[in-house]
């Protein structure tokens, strides 16, 4: 069934307009009587049937509302260095179908795209959009928040806080696998094209961060994060 994320939906009818209500009428071409899911975000799905419509609202019944089943059982958190072009934005689509919890973009010094604060504002009201739009894709119970830029040392400090946080580094560390063991939360950082300095992978050990390898190939930096959740969530029960 068609899925829309709708904070708070409280009543047994809600109404639906903007640019969903167009998409429900115009794209869609559903009717009275179809049956949609609304999602308040928090993983909690709202099961509803159509019962009025037109191309400005669209008025709808909660039949039952159930818990997501679609929420991995692991909160994982994404640091990504900024890539080139548009390689962030299928980073976000990849990670989110494999059941992401959250993303920030981080600069490194090997970033050779290094927007400035106006810019990377904009990008992450886009970047949140397209968040949005593959938790709807994947049937997600929630939208995956990607926040503001870090600069590579506050996101050690942050990543530091975390029940398991890994660092993923071309020049070797520890296997994914010998380190994912009961946390219900793991943060790792990927970096861009040119990967890391040295310097910052032992700053990384300095905030007490695993140093982890996905093996003797050299992956694309578009490549890591998916190929690192798919493990996670595979570890985990998730996949």
């Amino acid at each position: 069934m068609p899925r829309f994320f709708i904070e708070n939906p409280t009543t047994n009818t809600i109404v639906i307009t903007g640019d969903n209500a167009s998409h429900i009428s115009k794209s869609l071409r559903m009717k009275v009587g179809d049956d949609v899911v609304i999602c308040d975000g928090k993983a909690n799905d709202y099961i509803c049937k159509i019962v009025k419509i037109d191309y400005k609202n669209v008025v709808i019944k909660v039949l039952k509302c159930i818990k997501s089943e679609s929420e991995p059982t692991i909160k994982t958190h994404l640091y990504q260095a900024m890539p080139k072009s548009d390689k962030f934005e299928h980073i976000i689509k990849k990670s989110v179908e494999l059941g992401i919890t959250e993303i920030t973009p981080v600069l490194s010094n090997r970033c050779i795209s290094r927007p400035n604060s106006n810019n990377i504002k904009r990008k992450v009201e886009r970047y949140q959009k397209i968040s949005e739009q593959a938790a709807k894709q994947s049937g997600r119970g929630i939208i995956p928040k990607v926040n503001p830029m870090l600069s590579f040392e506050d996101a050690l400090n942050e990543m530091s806080k975390s029940a398991l946080a890994i660092l993923f580094y071309e020049c070797g560390g520890k296997s994914l696998r010998n380190v994912i063991e009961t946390q219900k939360e793991i943060s790792f950082m990927v970096g861009s094209e040119g990967g890391f300095e040295p310097y910052e992978v032992e700053k990384a050990k300095y905030y007490n961060i695993i140093i982890g390898s996905l093996g003797k190939r050299i992956l694309r930096c578009e490549t890591v994060a998916p190929c690192v959740l798919s493990i996670i969530m595979y570890c985990t029960k998730n996949l």
